[in-house]
């Protein structure tokens, strides 16, 4: 099987695009297809011409940027590690692709060109500053819900009203587990309402601050949620700190750094080429980004 699929003038067919001067044929696209050509979608076709631009366009602005080339033996790598992953759970490679209207030969041109999407990322990731320590706060911060573990249980029930009544049970001397367990309208209250420990962001947004903002064994509530009224009680509280994240939350700056650097070379790269398709197959349009457009009929 090939490792490669390039576009050349040579490939036989009608013309569909040109790319900087390299031609794309039909006979091109229709090598990445798997279906009867008289039931593939417009939409599928026009996205393959896209994805031959792409990786035409991309390999040889990698290549003259960054000095980057993806080996056969690389895309033989990957190619046998996801075999191995799609068989792992009971089907095939052809089987996978089929599913997507693609045929074996489309699967090398993907993974190659995922894989120089992860090159020129890393390259563009060697130029960049190391993240500053407002934007390690910052990220920190906004990480504050899913670095924080929190114990707690809960009576959940229907109207504010309910909860209220519920509330002022507790204060007056009843204890949480019981009154959970007599008006607690979920699966919990047959535990007395107990939620175990978990992240405050496996909550939703309501009921996830309320466990960060809430005395420890002080019954808080109402507190209003898409699932109706809480009454919630926490019982501890551990947030990690910073120093103990620091490395993953540089990490993490780094990565959503790389990606945007990705997307605007990407971009940049793309818009830039000269890239004609020809009516019958579609049109090439910039925005509100580059991408091949399917003929309306």
């Amino acid at each position: 099987m090939a490792l490669a699929v390039l576009v050349s003038a040579c490939s036989g067919g009608s013309l569909v695009a040109t790319v900087d001067g390299v031609e794309i044929s039909n006979g091109d696209v229709e090598e990445l297809i798997s279906a009867d050509l008289a039931t593939v979608p417009a939409d599928l076709y026009a996205q393959l011409i896209q994805t031959l631009i792409v990786h035409e366009v991309v390999s040889d602005a990698a290549l003259e940027e960054f000095g980057i080339s993806i080996s056969t033996e690389e895309v033989d790598e990957q190619l046998l590690a996801l075999t191995a992953q799609i068989e792992l759970s009971g089907g095939t490679l052809e089987e996978a692709a089929a599913q997507q209207g693609l045929s074996l030969e489309a699967v090398p041109i993907i993974l190659e060109e995922d894989l120089t999407e992860q090159a020129i990322a890393a390259a563009l990731a060697e130029a960049q500053e190391d993240p500053t320590e407002e934007e390690i706060l910052a990220a920190y911060n906004s990480a504050g819900q899913s670095l924080t573990e929190v114990c707690a249980s809960h009576i959940l029930v229907l109207t504010e009203e309910e909860a209220q009544a519920a509330l002022d049970r507790i204060e007056g001397g009843e204890a949480f587990e019981d009154v959970a367990g007599e008006l607690g309208t979920d699966g919990t209250a047959e535990v007395g309402g107990d939620l175990g420990c978990a992240p405050a962001s496996n909550y939703v947004a309501e009921f996830a601050i309320a466990t960060i903002e809430a005395d420890l064994d002080v019954p808080t509530g109402p507190v209003q949620s898409q699932f109706g009224f809480h009454v919630i009680l926490v019982r501890d509280r551990t947030t990690t700190s910073l120093e103990e994240v620091r490395a993953d939350i540089e990490a993490g700056i780094r990565q959503e750094k790389s990606a945007s650097l990705l997307g605007d070379w990407m971009l940049a790269v793309i818009g830039g080429a000269d890239v004609t398709v020809e009516e019958e197959y579609g049109t090439w349009e910039l925005e509100p980004f580059p991408t091949v457009v399917p003929p309306a009929q």
